[in-house]
């Protein structure tokens, strides 16, 4: 919008009319038509404030408030100005959520709260607008909107001016006006916003201005994918589709001393100054005064200017009129967005690159378009500068004419320290890491550090200045760049090593593309981590590739590098916001119309699904039709996923976290499928096919036979002919076919065969040769797949296409099936061997070669692979010297690294010699042709550095000591044989291998090797040998190298090895490195140690190592020594294990189970989390880390202040004291002194009574099997009759009778009223026990328990069946009144237990009275002396009731109803049985089945006891009363049931059983019960008293009565 108003559109647009769509939501209409930005650096404090000044468009005429951005700052709320007038503002500072809440008692459990506090701070949160949707409609989408500012009118301090009235958008259409920018600022408003950071964690950082730092002082700004890190340093508009002009003013110090001056501290008063100066000796116990701050910089470094680079164009630099210690340096950039303004300060030193590497006939030649590359970096490091950068002035003048112009007036690269990432690109300006500077004498990592210097530079055509429509535009920015850098990376490191390139990172597709999210979909979370754009990196170039390759192949087209110079073009020439940004649907268009190919396929198979094409191809010669068959079939879609690795842990949690779901993987990919195949007569004939989607299952190709049966004859004669190149020898073929240009031809002659031990196809094989109609198959050779070939062409096709196919990728596919599918053979050693030999071939290929050649020494083909390996390594890098007794030695030559490809392969042999395993170890001629290596080391004749070379000599010495497998839990170097003659030559060789290892690694402490590269190479070959059992373990040997003053890439190599060697289990290693990971002051240094972390706990997850064990519970031992081992627990526990690394699900749950209890772990954690250095990005990476760990606990404990209350006192006017005396006449008069206090209220005005909530619902008992039951007889009184068919559960079994014995029951208070015991309820098991005395349980309730809940089943059958003719018929009830129906008992909703006997439940009760309910009042009875007096008068009454009720046999006239029939066999059966005797020997079983069943409330057997007022208490009634013999045992009915109603007519009528003469008591035994009864008179109706005494345990009851019984 703002690039629109400029041009004078302005008056032209309808801005909010009615034919415009409403903004999108969150979206402020209002567009920001410039900013101007002047702060001030502290460096020494590490701060930053000034003022952020920006110019307002409204969109809307009645815009009342806009919002803006603001994180980590105080705002001065005050002095915001909107015109140049005070206004009213708000502001609430975001990053406030990432500390824990004062009142917040959480920890590592409660980790996700905290992570859904922070949860507005992620960029998700920010709603999207397309870049092509603000043009029709311009409007801002701020990233948090923190900072509200009013434009109301009636908020400004002052009425506006006459002359500058407040705008409104209807005049500002119609005003005339000057146009462009002029114009939009007469109508806008200018809001000045005065700021200072705060405990800066993002946005800025500090290098060498801490205490003990000794790096050079400076700062810079860091930057994110994702708004919301410019806003930390001032308030802006973070969004990425906000571009308008800027200016930047930034003050800073003049020189570095000036960086450490100190401030000027006031003087102290004169009283002050004469106390302290007046003397010069200290008083007692005085500190000395502090010594003035020694500066830590050496006088010339005192000197040096401090620069600035930033964003855009310096246009003024000046000296501050206020301070000449500080200057003002300004900048202005045409057209940017926010995340896109960068600036560092510090003492860079300036180098012109372009003036040093351009010639001037480049520069005539160029014109306007040559570039001006500017080089900052910090002091004595510009020679690294001038060579690390000089391919990037050749990378500009290649991007100039084939891309365009750079839409920037200069480039400039700044490197700076502590980087995270190694380039960060802003507006026309990059930041990079120090760690890509390299000295000229290093040629290891060129080609890689030039290939990121350069995708910087091709960042600022695409990502800088034409930016993404949308996120998911975001596959093609980046594919562009890459794309870019390729193919300058393909001028300087020519076509084989462009094409190798890309077969190697299509390979490495393939591998990881697999459940991973499409490119489309993968821009929506790019912010998540930097795995997910190191895959786009990967993946979208090569899509870009492929289509170019199609689009190549159109007649006239001349693929995409056309379509992306015009982009560039069309973006340089109109400077507006619409050609400024791309996306696909625009991208594809072009390709379009500049090839005339549509890609539909290509797009919906790679751009909108995931995966990659994996094909089988089978071919076959059709002798009949003179055709060649090929079958194609894919099978992409039949993978599963793979296994979860240590790298893939982190990955695959974040994802997890943030829902990152894989894409649909297309089951047939189609496109353009071109084969060649080369024919008998060697002519390559090439067939343009294609694969499509007619062919579901498999495609089938006919390619048609151009020669007749016509066959080259590779014979032996052919090839030696060919090689001595002689062209007359007769003995030639006439239909032979020799190719002399033929790669892989040296050691042809015989003498070389015999002296390498070299093999050739045998006759079968070359008869089966000359049978073939073809040389071999060439599938997709013009690499138009991104994709693994799987094929059955015969090993020899392989061959001749490695040796005669001129491609690189050709060669590159047969190395990869030589190792992928042979087998050791000795014509794949001499084919290998050859082609390392062969310096024609790429470098790469050769690499490959030697890289398989260990595989073949093996003892089948005697370890012909390890003499190969040998052979070649003396042939290319040994003299050899014939001594004077005629033995031969080949020492090592001098260093010459001036062929790289030759040093790489020189590397890549090192390597492999040491892989070579006889017996299960390196061979002792292999292992001391290593180490002579590195003895015999010569570096004093190379123009380059050996520090890399003598560092891959250590890893292979280390190689060659780890065996095969190391039995048992000692290390190798102590178990070693000492009479055994190879083992104590293998000792001597692993303590003089690692006394060189030491050697070089104190030497690198002396003089600094490149990155201090040999110690870190020292550490990581012990790491690797402690690990193999090799030799003992050692952590201090890493320790040592954890101190801060150590270089850092030290400092995380030796982290990285504790976590190998599994010391994560210790707290003390755990607890320094998360404190490193939080503490540490380099953002770099954070990042990696994280990753490590991430490592570590991978490890645990997928058990390679163990965590800290808590205290583990012991197995159970018996008292016979049989040990009773968990072996549910153990078979969790392995499948568990075995299931680990299948998902990260299950890898998760291993990783809680092994963390779980460790509380050490969660504060250490926890602490990380808080830290005050961590940045928001790192603190959602620890949380994220705890959600893996720790299972989350949904509470939260809080902690408040009390409140605090004022108090006043009035104090006593006293007369004050004259002489010891009250003087009243000294009283002031009418004065009045109060005095206010304050103090804490600690309890409520007014106490709430809060109910607690019910108890969860009683959860269901799994009852075990009960195939024998016991049933009672619901007659309405115990008969006693016995089953003497069932045998007895509780009592004596039939065939021996059991000894009668009276019921014992637990005692009770003898003055509770009519209380009924809660016995325990019988349950009935399948095996005679013998059941444990009941402990006596004191009863403490008036109402009285139901028998049938306590003898029958709550959940049995409503009707009980009726007991045997033979048994004794119960008495009938009382009155005939009618027995109540059966009901089923409901479960309670509330279970209570009592004081005294919590194992037993207290059965809640309801009666009726007269068909009205009557509550039963349940009183905590806490003393019995406080009872009133009528109430211990009527238990007075009750006991002497209940005395002589139990002194006569009288039985109940209540019925006792049962759920089932009485199944008591033999109870009585004998005559000496008893009811009560069963009952109370299976109580002691039945307690634990009881528990959680509530009996039905009101329903059968419920008597609740009734008293009257002033009437006798009613006459307690007797169901299984004591025998005469036993006087002092309760009776188990204390109280008279209800009186029932007479049974109506068709009632059944039961007559009780006569009188036995037996000696059981009224129990209803079999044989000796009573079944006489007595009815009771009725109780008259009376006011009730209902009561339900509760006795506390502590409480003593009184005496029991004299009167026996209860």
């Amino acid at each position: 919008m703002s690039l629109t108003i400029e041009n004078g559109a302005a008056g032209d647009l309808v801005l909010g009319g009615d034919d415009l769509p409403p903004p999108p939501a969150a979206a402020p209409p209002f567009v920001v038509l410039k900013q101007h930005v002047a702060i001030e650096v502290d460096l020494q404090n590490k701060s930053v404030h000034g003022v952020s000044t920006m110019v307002i468009f409204p969109i809307e005429p009645d815009l009342e408030e806009i919002s803006l951005d603001a994180r980590q700052c105080d705002i001065d709320i005050g002095n915001i100005t909107v015109n140049g007038f005070k206004t009213k503002a708000s502001y609430s500072d975001p990053y406030d959520l990432m500390q824990v809440p004062r009142e917040y008692q959480i920890g590592a459990p409660q980790h996700h709260i905290m992570s859904r506090r922070m949860q507005p701070l992620r960029p998700l949160k920010r709603p999207e607008v397309p870049n092509s949707e603000r043009t029709a409609l311009p409007c801002c989408v701020p990233a948090d909107g923190s900072l509200k500012v009013s434009l109301k009118r009636e908020y400004l301090s002052e009425p506006p001016a006459k002359a500058r009235q407040m705008p409104e958008l209807a005049r500002a259409k119609n005003e005339a006006a000057a146009s462009g920018i002029e114009q939009s600022e007469a109508h806008s408003y200018k809001i000045s916003i005065p700021f200072r950071s705060k405990n800066i964690r993002d946005g800025l950082h500090f290098v060498g201005v801490d205490e003990g730092d000794m790096r050079y002082p400076h700062v810079y700004t860091r930057h994110s994918l994702e708004p919301g890190t410019v806003s930390c340093i001032f308030p802006c508009v973070d969004d990425p589709g906000s571009r308008h002009p800027w200016e930047l003013s930034i003050k800073c110090p003049r020189t570095l001393g000036d960086v450490f001056e100190q401030a000027p501290v006031a003087q102290p008063s004169t009283q002050a100054a004469l106390a302290l100066n007046g003397s010069r000796k200290r008083k007692q116990g005085e500190d000395p005064a502090p010594p003035p701050p020694a500066s830590r910089l050496l006088e010339e470094d005192k000197m040096l200017e401090m620069t600035v680079v930033c964003s855009g164009n310096l246009t003024g630099e000046q000296i501050d009129p206020l301070d000449d210690k500080k200057k003002i340096m300004t900048f202005e950039s045409s057209i940017a967005a926010a995340q896109h303004i960068t600036f560092a300060i510090g003492p860079f030193e300036h180098i012109q690159l372009w003036s040093e590497f351009r010639t001037e006939e480049a520069d005539e030649k160029l014109g306007a378009n040559a570039a001006k590359i500017h080089g900052y970096c910090l002091p004595g490091r510009a020679e690294e500068v001038l060579h690390t950068c000089q391919p990037i002035v050749g990378a500009a003048d290649y991007f100039a004419p084939e891309f365009g112009r750079y839409p920037f007036d200069s480039y400039k690269i700044v490197f700076v320290e502590d980087m995270v990432q190694d380039t960060v690109s802003g507006t026309s300006i990059s930041l990079c890491s120090t760690r890509l500077l390299y000295p000229e004498d290093i040629i290891e990592v060129e080609t890689e550090v030039t290939r990121k210097l350069v995708h910087a530079l091709a960042s600022q055509y695409f990502g800088v200045y034409i930016v993404p429509n949308r996120r998911s535009d975001y596959w093609l920015i980046i594919g562009i760049q890459w794309f870019m850098t390729d193919l300058f990376m393909k001028t300087i490191c020519g076509n084989n090593w462009y094409r190798f390139h890309l077969k190697t990172l299509s390979d490495k597709l393939v591998e990881q593309d697999v459940s991973r999210p499409s490119l489309h979909d993968l821009g929506e979370h790019l912010h998540i981590g930097d795995f997910e754009q190191e895959f786009m990196a990967l993946k979208a170039p090569l899509v870009l590739y492929i289509l170019d390759q199609r689009m190549s192949k159109i007649p006239g087209s001349t693929g995409i590098i056309r379509v992306i110079s015009k982009i560039v073009s069309t973006a340089n020439i109109d400077t507006r916001n619409e050609t400024t940004w791309l996306s696909a649907e625009q991208f594809r268009a072009a390709c379009e119309k500049m090839s005339q190919y549509r890609p539909d396929e290509l797009w919906t198979q790679w751009i909108h699904s995931a995966g990659c094409p994996k094909l089988d191809i089978k071919q076959k010669f059709n002798k009949k039709n003179l055709n060649v068959d090929i079958t194609i079939e894919q099978r992409q879609g039949k993978d599963t996923a793979k296994e979860i690795t240590k790298e893939d842990f982190h990955r695959e949690l974040v994802e997890l976290r943030h829902d990152v779901w894989a894409g649909s993987v297309p089951k047939h990919f189609t496109g353009p499928f071109t084969v060649r195949i080369h024919e008998a007569d060697g002519t390559p004939y090439e067939h343009y096919l294609a694969i499509t989607d007619k062919d579901k299952a498999s495609t089938n190709l006919q390619i048609a036979y151009n020669t007749k049966y016509k066959r080259m004859k590779r014979t032996k004669k052919a090839t030696a002919a060919a090689a001595a190149n002689s062209s007359t020898d007769k003995d030639l073929q006439e239909d032979d076919v020799v190719y002399y240009n033929a790669l892989g031809d040296v050691l042809q002659t015989e003498k070389n065969a015999q002296d390498w031990g070299l093999q050739d196809w045998s006759q079968a094989t070359q008869t089966q040769m000359d049978q073939e109609s073809y040389e071999w198959i060439r599938l997709d050779c013009n690499f138009e797949w991104l994709c693994s070939m799987k094929t059955d062409m015969p090993p020899y096709m392989i061959v001749a296409q490695l040796q005669q196919d001129r491609d690189v990728v050709a060669q590159q596919d047969s190395m990869l099936y030589l190792h992928r599918t042979s087998r050791p053979s000795g014509v794949v050693s001499t084919i290998e061997t050859r082609t390392a030999m062969d310096c024609r071939y790429y470098y790469g290929i050769r690499c490959m070669a030697i890289e398989d050649l260990p595989k073949m020494a093996d003892p089948e083909l005697n370890y012909i692979g390890k003499a190969h390996l040998i052979l070649i390594f003396r042939h290319f890098f040994c003299d050899r010297m014939v001594g004077k007794n005629g033995t031969v030695t080949f020492p090592p030559m001098p260093n010459d690294f001036s062929d790289k490809a030759q040093y790489n392969v020189q590397c890549a042999m090192v390597t492999a010699i040491a892989k070579t395993r006889e017996n299960g170890r390196c061979s002792k001629d292999a292992r001391n042709f290593l180490l002579d290596l590195l003895l015999f080391n010569d570096n004093s004749e190379n123009d380059y550095s050996d520090h890399p070379y003598v560092a891959c000599l250590l890893q292979a010495l280390t190689t060659s000591l780890i065996p095969k497998k190391v039995d048992g839990d000692r290390d190798l170097l102590s178990s070693l044989n000492m009479h055994d003659e190879a083992d104590v030559e293998f000792k001597r060789f692993i303590e003089k291998t690692i006394e060189e290892i030491d050697k070089y690694r104190r030497m690198d402490e002396w003089t600094s090797s490149y990155q201090n590269i040999w110690t870190t190479t020292a550490l990581e070959c012990k790491m690797r040998l402690m690990k193999a059992k090799v030799i003992p373990v050692a952590p201090l040997e890493f320790i040592q190298y954890l101190q801060d003053d150590n270089i850092d890439l030290v400092r995380i190599k030796a982290f990285e090895c504790l976590v190998e060697l599994g010391m994560l289990s210790k707290p003390a290693i755990m607890k320094l490195l998360l404190a490193s990971v939080s503490t540490d002051p380099s953002p770099f240094v954070r990042d990696r140690l994280y990753k490590v972390l991430c490592k570590g706990m991978a490890a645990i997850a997928l058990g390679e190592s163990k965590a800290q064990q808590v205290d583990q519970p012991q197995a159970i031992v018996e008292d016979d020594g049989f040990v009773i081992e968990q072996g549910e627990t153990e078979i969790q526990q392995r499948k568990l294990d075995a299931n680990r690394n299948q998902s990260i699900q299950n890898a998760l749950a291993a990783l809680k189970e092994e963390l779980k209890g460790n509380e050490d772990l969660q504060l250490v954690v926890w602490k990380a989390v808080n830290s005050t250095w961590i940045s928001a990005k790192e603190k959602f990476n620890l949380l994220d880390l705890c959600f893996a760990m720790f299972e989350p606990e949904d509470n939260l404990l809080l902690t408040f202040e009390y409140p605090k209350v004022w108090r006043a006192t009035r104090e006593i006017n006293a007369p004050p004291l004259v002489n010891g005396r009250p003087d009243p006449s000294r009283v002031i008069k009418k004065q009045c002194i109060i005095r206010f206090t304050t103090e804490y209220r600690t309890e409520p005005r007014q106490k709430l009574v809060i109910e607690p909530p019910p108890p969860p619902p009683p959860e269901p008992v799994i009852k075990p099997p009960e195939p024998k039951k016991i049933k009672l007889s619901t007659k309405p009184s115990f008969s006693g009759a016995s089953i003497s068919r069932q045998p007895s559960f509780s009592g004596p079994s039939t065939s021996r009778p059991g000894t009668p014995g009276p019921l014992t029951l637990p005692s009770v208070p003898s003055d509770s009223i009519a209380v009924m015991p809660r016995a325990a309820v019988a349950q009935v098991v399948n095996t005679p026990a013998t059941p444990r005395p009941s402990a006596p349980v004191v009863s403490d309730s008036i109402a009285v328990q139901r028998v049938s809940v306590l003898l029958g089943n709550p959940s049995t059958p409503k009707t009980a069946t009726p007991p045997p003719p033979s048994s004794a018929a119960p008495a009938p009830a009382t009155n005939g009144a009618k027995p109540p129906a059966e009901k089923r008992p409901k479960p309670s909703a509330k279970k209570r237990k009592s004081d005294e006997a919590d194992d037993l439940i207290r059965q809640k009760k309801i009666k009726t009275e007269n068909g009205k309910p009557s509550k039963i009042v349940t009183l905590p009875f806490k003393s019995w002396d406080r009872l009133p007096e009528k109430t211990k008068r009527q238990m007075r009454e009750v006991r002497a009731a209940n005395s002589k009720q139990s002194s006569g046999s009288v039985s109940s006239s209540s019925t006792i109803v049962a759920k089932r029939p009485a199944i008591l066999g033999g109870i009585g059966s004998s005559g000496s049985g008893h009811v009560g005797s069963a009952l109370h020997k299976v109580s002691s079983s039945a307690n634990s089945s009881i528990r959680g069943r509530t009996p039905t409330v009101g329903g059968r057997g419920s008597t609740p006891i009734l008293l009257s007022r002033g009437s006798p208490a009613p006459t307690g009634s007797s169901r299984g009363s004591p025998a005469p013999n036993r006087p002092g045992t309760p009776s188990l009915l204390s109280a008279a049931p209800k009186q029932r109603k007479p049974l109506p007519s068709g009632a059944p009528h039961h007559t009780p059983v006569a009188k036995s003469s037996g000696s059981g008591g009224g129990g209803g035994g079999g044989g000796g019960g009573n079944g006489g009864s007595v009815e009771t008179p009725p109780v008259k109706k009376k006011s009730v008293i209902k009561l339900k005494v509760r006795a506390p345990s502590q409480a003593s009851p009184p005496p029991p009565s004299s009167a026996g019984g209860r």
